[in-house]
């Protein structure tokens, strides 16, 4: 188990946008980010998958009933024995993507429905996945280390 990324060091910090095109620009970073850090190839390819399928849902469904300005960011953080935490910071509507259910598999190919394995995706890239609201906030923390990447 893994500690709290804020008993950890921040090593880096970005504001994104609450546009889709935004999440291209964000990947990128982290990637960047990774390789300055000399991340593993696998942990930084979770990390980046996941923190893609997470500002996706963020951003197309997190502000869709609000009345205030969107406000998203990424905060990464280095965490003892090699572990890399990635918090998602938004002020969306409250939603625990933890709590989903993985979805059904299907029959066949044909029964197959495209979306909804998001979740499911990060879990298997991830050590951990947890959820917080505080603050008028949600606050999603994604742990990846070097042992979960292989």
């Amino acid at each position: 188990m893994s500690t709290s990324p804020a008993a950890d060091t921040l090593v880096s910090a970005l504001q994104v946008g609450a546009e889709l095109a935004a999440i291209s620009d964000a990947t990128a970073w982290l990637g960047a980010l990774g390789a300055r850090e000399g991340w593993p190839d696998a942990l930084r390819f979770g990390l980046e998958l996941s923190v893609e399928e997470a500002l996706t849902n963020v951003i197309s469904y997190g502000f869709a009933a609000v009345d205030h300005a969107p406000q998203i960011r990424l905060e990464v953080y280095r965490q003892p024995h090699g572990r890399v935490a990635v918090r998602l910071i938004d002020n969306g509507i409250a939603f625990d993507p933890t709590g989903l259910p993985e979805p059904d598999p299907a029959a066949s190919i044909e029964e197959a429905r495209i979306g909804g394995h998001g979740v499911q995706l990060m879990r298997h890239f991830l050590e951990s996945l947890s959820y917080r609201r505080a603050g008028g906030e949600n606050q999603l923390t994604l742990v990846a280390g070097p042992k979960a990447a292989d």
